[in-house]
């Protein structure tokens, strides 16, 4: 099992706190590596540094597995009520495998927010079971999509209408800016490539780094500026589809992220027969894999963010 920790850099002068999470889903690794090619390179070149980088690895025992989560979703339990469930649980033994999981990020969390930080930054990378799943997913705070905004990716508004306990939920209610990247398929290479360049890129947005200190950082820009070339720049989630495993859920095959789709087209089935979309728009996050709590999203274009 993988230690907790990816790395640490900076701590000795003063400025922002980046705290980044990779592979809070077991079978989301790209994160996880494309941190350690971050701490790797902050090594060898030792650039001037602002404030502190902290990495660590989400949910350590379903990465083992290369599946999603073992008992519940890590990402669904960061709502203030679940996490004062877990903290106040009576017997720790007891706890599900997530909610260690929950427990021991936590305490890093607590240990490594205390200094003074100009800024408290959260970073939580993902990659979705579709291709194309590049996009930064924000709460409704103009300085979260200002984050969003500096990864080039689409901007995701609304999600957290639906998803009310994800990391997202835990930044607002604990006064961290913060965002979650999704830059693209589980195992798609490029995946990895893009979260190491988003990782760059928001250390220099929050100013823990300059690009003159890193050799050929322009790449890095260059890299997330060509994945969103022909993507739309923000989009607004309008429905959810809530699956369970007794619902037999099964996507129809071929869909890609942003996808135009129309109401009425055949979108997947269940044990009740066709599941067709109930809105026209774009696709989001089309299930392809055996874990999931929603089968699809479906959002609509905006020609300005409504934040």
């Amino acid at each position: 099992m993988r230690e907790r920790y990816i790395g640490t850099y900076g701590g000795y002068q003063t400025g922002p706190l980046l705290f980044v999470l990779g592979g809070i889903h077991g079978n989301e690794p790209a994160g996880v590596f494309g941190l350690e090619k971050v701490f790797q390179k902050l090594e060898a070149q030792a650039p001037h540094f602002r404030g502190k980088l902290v990495g660590i690895c989400g949910n350590c025992r379903a990465l083992a597995k290369k599946q999603r989560f073992i008992d519940r979703d890590l990402n669904r339990l960061w709502s203030e009520r679940e996490i004062q469930r877990i903290l106040h649980s009576s017997s720790k033994e007891a706890l599900n495998s997530e909610e260690k999981e929950l427990l021991e990020i936590l305490s890093v969390i607590e240990k490594e927010k205390e200094g003074d930080f100009t800024a408290r930054v959260m970073m939580d990378l993902h990659t979705t079971s579709a291709p194309g799943g590049f996009f930064s997913i924000v709460t409704p705070k103009p300085r979260n999509r200002e984050l969003g905004t500096a990864l080039y990716a689409p901007v995701i508004f609304n999600l957290n209408n639906s998803l009310d306990s994800t990391t997202n939920i835990f930044m607002d209610n604990h006064g961290w800016q913060g965002v979650a990247f999704e830059s693209g398929q589980h195992d798609d290479i490029e995946s990895m490539v893009l979260h190491e360049a988003a990782v760059w890129v928001m250390l220099e947005k929050v100013g823990c780094i300059h690009r003159d200190d890193i050799d050929n950082f322009q790449q890095y820009h260059d890299l997330l500026a060509e994945a969103a070339k022909y993507l739309p720049r923000f989009v607004n989630v309008v429905y959810r589809h809530e699956i369970t495993p007794e619902d037999q859920f099964s996507m129809v095959p071929g869909y890609v992220n942003f996808t135009p789709v129309k109401a009425g087209e055949l979108l997947g089935r269940d044990r009740k027969g066709m599941v067709k979309a109930p809105k026209t728009g774009r696709i989001l996050m089309p299930l392809y894999q055996p874990q999931g709590e929603e089968g699809f999203f479906i959002a609509e274009e905006l020609e300005k963010p409504l934040i």
